[in-house]
């Protein structure tokens, strides 16, 4: 009978595969994050160069005018991000932590997390598009992985949130 109630605690205590895999993967996209917004800065002056070089002396020649125009919005963008660069990246960073520690709570079965989570996901958006706009989102891809990935997550997070109790 003991070893019964034992297991059957266990069962209990047992973390949901759904949710098991989603604080993993934002404990891999959090450290994603974290990482390229480090990087940032370095990233967009290596591919200012990289424009400025290919937008002069020779191979400025061989280049069309849609390449110019592409050239010189990629540049726009490039000085957007790095003016905005001061306040972005911290603010990012901090966020990604906090879903870092909003996924841990989650683990343990804490209503807050998810609330803190929610927080961490918008708050660099909104800190984005109030700085930045809407000149930021060059693509599709840049949409996906700005606005889609975080409001999917925070759907799939939602629909977790039944195996949350504390």
């Amino acid at each position: 009978m003991e070893q019964q109630d034992f297991l059957s605690e266990m069962d209990q205590n047992k973390l949901p595969s759904g949710l098991n895999t989603l604080t993993i993967l934002t404990f891999i996209g959090s450290g994603i994050a974290i990482i390229f917004s480090a990087i940032t800065p370095w990233f967009m002056k290596l591919m200012k160069g990289f424009m400025d070089k290919a937008m002069t002396g020779e191979a400025a020649a061989s280049l069309t005018p849609k390449q110019v125009e592409e050239m010189r919005k990629a540049n726009d963008i490039y000085d957007l991000v790095l003016k905005n660069a001061s306040i972005t990246i911290p603010v990012t960073i901090v966020c990604a932590i906090a879903s870092i520690a909003a996924a841990v709570m989650m683990r343990k079965r804490k209503k807050d997390g998810l609330t803190i989570y929610i927080a961490a996901e918008i708050l660099p958006l909104i800190v984005s598009i109030i700085l930045m706009g809407t000149a930021q989102f060059t693509g599709i891809m840049s949409y996906v992985l700005a606005l889609g990935l975080p409001l999917l997550f925070i759907v799939l997070y939602i629909m977790q949130k039944k195996h949350l109790t504390k």
